[in-house]
């Protein structure tokens, strides 16, 4: 039997008009729209595995799949011996929401989600009292002055490992213990940005954060609330989600094996 070949594609899409990343029985994904492409290109189903599903609405700087190729298909051949033309080919197919960073080869062992080491997000909101229409796309309008200061104090209950069954949404069978090694707050002009990095991050994690950290930011609670609500492992006691469409997932790391993503060219917009 003919070892199959195993691709990574390193790509970024705007999660606007899409169902979430995870292919889903007639709905537009970001899974269905980038294997329906490659199947086209190659002439054989695939299926992909990601490095970490996003939402709806959800974007991504930074996403990467891998998936395994029967070789001896003609057009799998043709696809296999032109890289760089793969890649052009998916940029095409796959519309303007999505963007093929890159595809290469890599071996078998490499895992798109469980070789990674690091995901790092990234959430901006803007607390002017009016926003431009183009930003209310990737931003979440509070409208209401944020305490950086504040909401930095309160991220700081967060580092380390911890049970995050408060700000998780429950899969049955599943651990909500993480570990979380960087939370920024950071104000650039009239937007806030909220900075999360961490080995693996369980659904809507990130989003339940923010959404208690705009609660501290705009003084409905104190700083140290964010820790009772960490040791509750309580979802109820936690507040709102945030809107989805002000997150980005901004890279994945992989070690010293295998480079991170986005690539070079992405992150330096060369």
């Amino acid at each position: 039997m003919t070892d199959v070949v195993r691709l990574r594609i390193d790509l970024a899409y705007d999660g606007s008009p899409f169902a979430g990343f995870a292919r889903q029985p007639d709905q537009h994904t970001v899974q269905g729209t980038l294997e329906g492409a490659l199947s086209r290109v190659v002439g054989q189903e695939v299926a992909t595995t990601c490095a970490g599903r996003t939402d709806r609405g959800v974007h991504a700087l930074a996403q990467v799949v891998h998936l395994d190729l029967e070789p001896g298909v003609e057009r799998t051949e043709r696809a296999l011996s032109d890289l760089a033309g793969l890649t052009d080919r998916l940029d095409h197919l796959v519309g303007r929401a999505v963007t093929v960073w890159r595809v290469r080869r890599v071996p078998a062992d490499f895992d798109a989600r469980f070789s990674a080491t690091a995901r790092s997000y990234r959430y901006r909101l803007v607390d002017a009292p009016r926003i431009a229409p183009l930003d209310r796309h990737e931003h979440w309008h509070v409208a209401t002055p944020l305490s950086v200061p504040h909401m930095r104090s309160a991220a700081a209950h967060l580092l380390g490992e911890h049970d995050f069954a408060s700000f998780c949404r429950r899969a049955p069978g599943r651990t909500t213990v993480r570990r979380l090694d960087r939370v920024t707050v950071a104000r650039r002009g009239g937007v806030v940005e909220v900075g999360l990095s961490g080995p693996a991050f369980c659904h809507q994690q990130v989003r339940s954060i923010v959404g208690c950290l705009v609660e501290v930011g705009d003084g409905r609670r104190e700083p140290a609330w964010l820790g009772q609500v960490l040791g509750a492992r309580d979802r109820s006691v936690a507040a709102r989600v945030a809107p989805p469409h002000g997150l980005v997932l901004e890279r994945v790391s992989y070690g010293r094996r295998w480079p991170s993503a986005p690539p070079i060219e992405a992150r330096t917009g060369t």
